[in-house]
């Protein structure tokens, strides 16, 4: 894979986690957002689906630790956002067309409350996964071509 490949999916996976994120806030803050917009799972996620494939080739670039960093901010915005959406998508208090259409749930003042606090959580979590993106991407671009041909 070209230098200009790697750097490209890097912006294009930090694109699709502001994406996710802005999804998150606009559930939190009453806009309607479908529970499949927003994907739970680690891997299913476009910032996911890029660390777990062709994220990897930063492990023959830079120390395991740093990529290790990032997995785990990766993770941890995932724990956050499973709580905000027990909240929005649990099945109480769901009408059968909400069900139907896989819409939210209606929110209790303390869920909503809660939801702001994990959704302030998420947000902090969220800047440091981007700050090390861009540290990365930073790093990546004083590499010459022909040093980072040797990596892999």
């Amino acid at each position: 894979m070209e230098k200009s490949e790697v750097l490209k999916n890097i912006r294009v996976a930090r694109r699709g986690h502001i994406v996710w994120v802005d999804r998150a806030k606009a559930l939190v803050h009453g806009l309607e957002v479908k529970k499949n917009d927003i994907p739970i799972g680690v891997t299913e996620c476009e910032f996911g689906k890029w660390l777990y494939c062709d994220g990897q080739i930063l492990l023959s670039i830079f120390s395991e630790h740093a990529v290790k960093k990032l997995d785990k901010k990766h993770k941890e915005l995932h724990d956050i956002y499973m709580k905000i959406f027990k909240i929005y998508f649990s099945v109480g208090k769901r009408s059968w067309l909400d069900r139907l259409f896989n819409r939210k749930k209606r929110v209790m003042a303390n869920e909503e409350y809660n939801s702001l606090v994990y959704l302030g959580e998420l947000e902090k979590i969220s800047e440091e996964l981007i700050s090390y993106m861009n540290i990365i991407e930073k790093k990546l671009n004083t590499i010459s071509e022909e040093r980072f041909k040797n990596f892999h």
